[in-house]
C-alpha cells in the first residue's frame, strides 16, 4: 500500500508539470491542464502529509477509497478526530485551494473562460503553499524539485486582484452589449468560482445563479456586493505604519485606512465598519481549543470544563474571543474561538483555577 513518501512524489511530480503546462508557449489546452494538475498535485501531497502525521485517507467503511480533495484540505485545516495536531495550513490557504479546486472543476466538466491573470495569481498562491507544506511536514525545498530557471512563477506578482477582477467585469460587460452572452457566462464562472472558494462554499452554481451574476453586472450593482468576499480578503493593501491603506475601487476611488477595533475612540472619524473574515478571527473549533489547551497544559482537560473555565473568566460571553455561530453556507454554522482565547484559558489555569471548581460552579450552565 502506497505510504506517504509516495504520496508525496506523486504531488510533486504534477506540480513539475503543472509549471512546465503554465510555462508552455501557446495556449491549446493549457489552462485546463494547469488547474488539473494544479489540483491533483495538492490532493497527492496532502495525502503524503497526513499520513506523515500519522492520521488515514481511508474511511473504515472497507471500500478502499481514498478521501477526496475537499476532505483532504480540511483534515490539513481543522485536524482529524479530534487531532489537531494534523493541521498544516490556515484558513488562507485553505480557501485558495478550494478557489482552486472550483476552478479545476469549471475547467475539466464544463466550458469556463479564466483570464491569464487569474491563473497566474491562482498558481503563484499555489507554489507558495505546497512549498511552505513541503518544507514543515517533510523538511524539504520546492526548489530540490524545480531549477530556478523553470520558476518565473516564483517573481513579484505582476497583477493586482482588484485590477484584475475589474478588467474581468469590464470585459464581460462589453460582451454583452455585443449579444456574446455564452462567451460572458464563461468569464463569469471563473469569478463566481473565486467567490465561492473564499467563502468556503463548495457548491457549484447553477445556470439561473450564473444568470443572475450577469444581470447584477449588467445593472451596474456594485462589485463589492456581487463579489463581497473577493473584495474582503483580496483587495489591494499597502502597508502605511500606523494603518493599512485598502484602495476601494480604481485608482480615482478614495484610500481608506484601517483602524483595529480596539483603537477606536470618540475621536476617529469612521466611516465604514467591516469584519473581513470571520473563520480567520475565529479559527478555533471546540475540540481545536481544546486539545491546543491541553498540549500547553500537558494535561486532559475535557471540553466542558474548558468551557467552565471561560465563563468563569468571562471569555465566553466576550466577542473578542468567541462566536456562537459562523456561517458554512447552506444555512450551516460553526462555534468558533480566537486563538487568544488558548492563552487566557491558560493562563488563568496556571494561575491556580481549578477546572473542577469552575465545573462545579458554572457546569449547570455551559453544560446542560
Amino acid at each position: 500500500m502506497a505510504g506517504s513518501e509516495d504520496y508525496k512524489q506523486s504531488g510533486i511530480n504534477s506540480f513539475r508539470l503543472a509549471v512546465e503546462l503554465f510555462n508552455r508557449p501557446y495556449d491549446d489546452g493549457r489552462v485546463e491542464a494547469v488547474l488539473i494538475q494544479l489540483n491533483h498535485a495538492f490532493e497527492m501531497l496532502l495525502k503524503g502529509v497526513i499520513l506523515e502525521q500519522g492520521g488515514h485517507i481511508r474511511d473504515d467503511n472497507g471500500d478502499g477509497n481514498t478521501y477526496g480533495f475537499e476532505t483532504c484540505v480540511n483534515i490539513c485545516r481543522y485536524g482529524q478526530d479530534s487531532d489537531g495536531s494534523l493541521r498544516c495550513i490556515n484558513e488562507s490557504e485553505g480557501a485558495v485551494l478550494q478557489v482552486l479546486n472550483h476552478q479545476r472543476d469549471f475547467a475539466e466538466h464544463e466550458q469556463v473562460q479564466i483570464s491569464e491573470g487569474q491563473l497566474y495569481l491562482q498558481s503563484r498562491q499555489c507554489i507558495e503553499i505546497f512549498q511552505k507544506v513541503l518544507e514543515d511536514v517533510f523538511g524539504e525545498q520546492l526548489s530540490n524539485y524545480l531549477p530556478e530557471r523553470v520558476l518565473p512563477l516564483a517573481t513579484l506578482m505582476p497583477v493586482d486582484i482588484v485590477n484584475l477582477v475589474q478588467e474581468e467585469v469590464t470585459r464581460i460587460e462589453q460582451l454583452m452589449e455585443e449579444d456574446r452572452v455564452e462567451e460572458a457566462r464563461k468569464r463569469i464562472k471563473s469569478l463566481e468560482s473565486l467567490e465561492r472558494g473564499l467563502n468556503d462554499d463548495g457548491q457549484t452554481p447553477t445556470q439561473a445563479e450564473i444568470n443572475d451574476r450577469l444581470a447584477e453586472i449588467v445593472s451596474g450593482e456594485n462589485l463589492e456586493g456581487v463579489f463581497p468576499h473577493v473584495f474582503a480578503a483580496l483587495s489591494g493593501e499597502e502597508d502605511i505604519g500606523q494603518g493599512r491603506r485598502i484602495q476601494f475601487g480604481s485608482e480615482e476611488g478614495l484610500p481608506a485606512t484601517y483602524v483595529p477595533e480596539d483603537e477606536i475612540d470618540e475621536d476617529t472619524d469612521v466611516h465604514l465598519f467591516t469584519e473581513k473574515n470571520l473563520h480567520d478571527r475565529y479559527p478555533l473549533n471546540p475540540f481545536q481549543l481544546r486539545d491546543d489547551i491541553n498540549e500547553q497544559l500537558d494535561d486532559e482537560i475535557t471540553w466542558a470544563r474548558c468551557k467552565a473555565v471561560m465563563r468563569e473568566i468571562g471569555v465566553l460571553d466576550n466577542r473578542d474571543y468567541h462566536r456562537e455561530e459562523i456561517s458554512l453556507g447552506e444555512g450551516d454554522t460553526r462555534e468558533g474561538f480566537s486563538r487568544d482565547t488558548v492563552d487566557r484559558v491558560v493562563e488563568a489555569i496556571e494561575a491556580g483555577l481549578d477546572p473542577d471548581d469552575a465545573f462545579e460552579k458554572h457546569g449547570d450552565d455551559v453544560w446542560p
